[in-house]
């Protein structure tokens, strides 16, 4: 009885891996900061406007200094997130399936790396936004957040690392 439990434990938790692996490859592909831009003493409020990673790319791709840098590490984590969430999608299945010690070890180990880059992923989008923000004194100033994107992301690869870790245990 305690066998059949515990196998259905197992696959609830890489379905729930799955589905943050989905949560994080959405997060990548949507509105990843949002701009608001304000002039004239904050007399004049444009609504925020999301900007998805692709157009970040096209803008800030061939960046250098501290921008680029900071651009270049926030795609690097994010994209990162999303490769070891499904990486850790793949291997829970296998250790379900097959049962090896060793994908277990290599299972836990890539679920870990995975919540530190989820972890990781968010911090650098703060960095980024703060380097990136713009202020013009009293006559005008925008700023950017992060944005529903940036949140799916690392919530997706941080959970999926975290159930990655139970399904080891489980399995």
């Amino acid at each position: 009885m305690s066998k059949s439990k515990g196998g259905k434990v197992g696959f609830i938790a890489i379905l729930i891996v799955l589905v943050m692996l989905i949560v994080a490859i959405v997060g990548v592909c949507i509105d990843w900061v949002s701009f608001t831009a304000q002039a004239g003493g904050g007399l004049i409020e444009s609504e925020a406007q999301g900007i998805n990673l692709s157009d970040l790319f096209d803008t800030f791709g061939e960046a250098d200094g501290e921008i680029g840098g900071a651009f270049k590490a926030m795609a690097s984590f994010a994209i990162l997130t999303a490769i070891l969430a499904a990486a850790t999608t793949i291997l829970a299945g296998i250790c379900k399936v097959l049962g090896w010690k060793l994908f277990r070890f290599i299972l836990v180990v890539v679920a870990i790396v995975c919540v530190v880059c989820g972890v990781v992923s968010i911090i650098t989008s703060f960095t980024f936004c703060d380097k990136v923000s713009v202020d013009l004194g009293g006559l005008a100033s925008g700023t950017y957040t992060p944005y529903i994107g940036a949140w799916l992301t690392s919530i997706g690869g941080a959970l999926a690392g975290l159930v990655g870790i139970f399904a080891a245990v489980k399995s």
